[in-house]
């Protein structure tokens, strides 16, 4: 860095320097002239440069501190910006000014921010009300054809403002977070617990296929089971567009030090063109344009929510024949290691 920074000194100074020396020859060449029996050169050559080495000298160590400053902000470094130069200190000034105006309007749009999301949770939360007390009496009355239907598209709105408000949590992710060991089959089975009546209405059969006594994985229990659920919710919807009886197959495997899920639907499946985008928010590819219920937000949120756990998901897919997607976390310790 030293040396680039001399070179950049020596070319902001090389028309300097060029005149400085055409001056000396000039003058030489004036008194060579006007007594050309003096044959004295290298004298006045030498005091000549001696003087402007020593301006170059001085002028380094005005130019050297706030360019090397300049170096090291432009790398990510907290360092004070020193200024020694008339010019540089209009810099400065000019920086400093500029610094506060983007810090207040930065400001500014962050508080609007937090007003905009704090409203909107509020918002989310009393949608919330209306949703339960529509489930509570659809749970107490006979069922019908048209109760089911209404339940079922109830189920969906409540997804939705979950999905909302998981959006929300994400920006204080790091304030509801707590690393714990997981029993991953006890979680799949509590999800899928919690959607029997979906698995009947879409003629859906969930099933855990394990060859592990425990599989424990390190992860943080409620953020793994929102990342898992957006999966499982991806695969009923994809495999109710397709008649008859389905299967959605867990497979749990131990590889090395990571345990990994398998979710395994026989959905439409995603056209190949669409899978590497499938991550990207709001994205809902070609299956979304046949289905009114795509949001593009569940994968979006699981990818977000692996990555904040140190997870790690991929899917693979094919159209027509149905999607698997695999969850690998790091297993915890067996009972009874050490």
């Amino acid at each position: 860095m030293l040396k680039s920074l001399f070179l950049r000194f020596l070319k902001d100074r090389l028309l300097l320097i060029m005149f400085y020396l055409l001056n000396i020859v000039c003058v030489l060449l004036f008194f060579h002239l006007s007594e050309p029996a003096n044959k004295e050169y290298f004298y006045p050559l030498a005091i000549g440069l001696f003087f402007l080495s020593v301006y170059l000298f001085i002028d380094w160590f005005r130019f050297y501190p706030t360019n090397h400053a300049i170096e090291m902000l432009g790398k990510g470094q907290n360092i004070e910006l020193a200024a020694s130069t008339e010019e540089q200190k209009a810099f400065q000034q000019l920086l400093h000014k500029a610094v506060s105006e983007y810090t207040k309007e930065n400001n500014e749009l962050k508080e609007q921010s937090r007003e905009r999301i704090s409203m909107l949770s509020h918002w989310m939360h009393h949608l919330k009300t209306p949703v339960s007390v529509i489930e509570l009496i659809l749970n107490n009355e006979a069922k019908t054809e048209i109760l089911e239907k209404i339940q079922q598209e109830n189920k969906r709105l409540h997804t939705s403002i979950e999905q909302v408000l998981t959006m929300i949590r994400m920006d204080q992710f790091e304030n509801d977070f707590e690393v714990q060991t997981v029993d991953l089959v006890a979680s799949l089975r509590k999800l899928i617990n919690a959607r029997k009546k979906e698995w009947i209405y879409q003629s859906l059969f969930p099933a855990i296929e394990t060859s592990e006594e425990d599989a424990l994985i390190i992860t943080d229990p409620k953020w793994n089971e929102i990342l898992i659920d957006q999966i499982i919710s991806n695969a009923i919807k994809y495999s109710s567009l397709k008649e008859g009886s389905k299967k959605l197959v867990f497979q749990i495997e131990r590889i090395g030090d990571h345990i990994h899920l398998m979710i395994i639907d026989e959905g439409v499946g995603i056209p190949a063109y669409d899978l590497e985008r499938v991550f990207q928010p709001f994205f809902t590819g070609e299956n979304g344009r046949k289905h009114r219920n795509s949001t593009g937000i569940g994968l979006y949120l699981s990818k977000k929510i692996a990555d904040k756990l140190g997870a790690k998901i991929t899917i693979h897919s094919s159209h027509g024949e149905g999607t698997a997607v695999t969850i690998r976390w790091l297993a915890g310790p067996k009972p009874g290691s050490v």
